[in-house]
């Protein structure tokens, strides 16, 4: 399906849809350097949401276009969440396709013992990327241009912020420069290790499908999807 901005709107086949809108005020608790110049107005829009532009049953097909920014000397990027568990204990897992630009995604299992791992995978255009159970995550618009992406996720569950609210941020920032810098809020006794979307996603079997067809392709079939809305699946 193509699709265009105009403003703020998705257009979308014949729909114009309306984004949920992330300010840089709500962004700045999560920022390394929340006072650093340049700084944006506090409503200034940092990455606009469109949640359920399709929808396969209960799994619901979002897109994200995160802007090219200078967040306070970071490159621009998502809050960070993670997905609580389902009903039989396993973390409900998520599927990213990039669209347009280039991402990296920064995931991280975090414990009460502290980060027991934390992986940085790049995506380019057309690659797809699983967020594996018991992993929060941010995406970092990594190129030049505005990152697009869509992703499948089922639609019962309610994101949890409130890890990356506590300890600002994920366990490590990305300046404009391309620089990595550990979140000491996390500790130290920990690595960052990197990796690409498909490498890293390729790893598990339910990504199979994925990695010919795009997600709208493989979500016309059921049997591709069902570990999105049966997690114990996964593995």
């Amino acid at each position: 399906m193509k699709f265009a901005f105009e403003g703020q709107l998705l257009c979308y086949g014949k729909q114009k849809i309306e984004p949920d809108v992330r300010s840089f005020g709500q962004m700045r608790p999560v920022l390394a350097f929340p006072d650093k110049s340049p700084r944006l107005s506090p409503d200034s829009p940092t990455y606009f949401m469109y949640r359920g532009v399709e929808k396969f049953g209960k799994i619901r097909y979002d897109i994200t276009r995160i802007l090219s920014l200078d967040l306070c000397g970071e490159k621009n990027k998502t809050y960070g969440h993670a997905h609580p568990p389902s009903k039989k204990g396993t973390a409900w897992p998520e599927i990213y396709e990039v669209l347009e630009g280039k991402a990296h995604f920064l995931v991280q299992k975090v414990s009460r013992l502290g980060v027991e791992d934390a992986v940085l995978a790049a995506g380019k255009k057309g690659e797809k990327f699983i967020i594996p159970p018991g992993y929060g995550h941010v995406t970092i618009n990594a190129g030049e241009g505005d990152l697009v992406l869509a992703n499948l996720v089922y639609e019962g569950f309610e994101s949890d912020y409130s890890l990356f609210a506590m300890r600002r941020g994920a366990c490590y920032y990305e300046t404009k420069e391309g620089k990595l810098i550990k979140n000491k809020n996390y500790g130290e006794d920990f690595e960052l290790r990197k990796s690409t979307a498909t490498l890293f996603s390729s790893s598990f079997g339910c990504f199979s499908p994925f990695q010919k067809l795009s997600l709208l392709e493989a979500a016309r079939d059921y049997r591709n999807i069902e570990f999105l809305e049966k997690p114990e699946l996964f593995y």
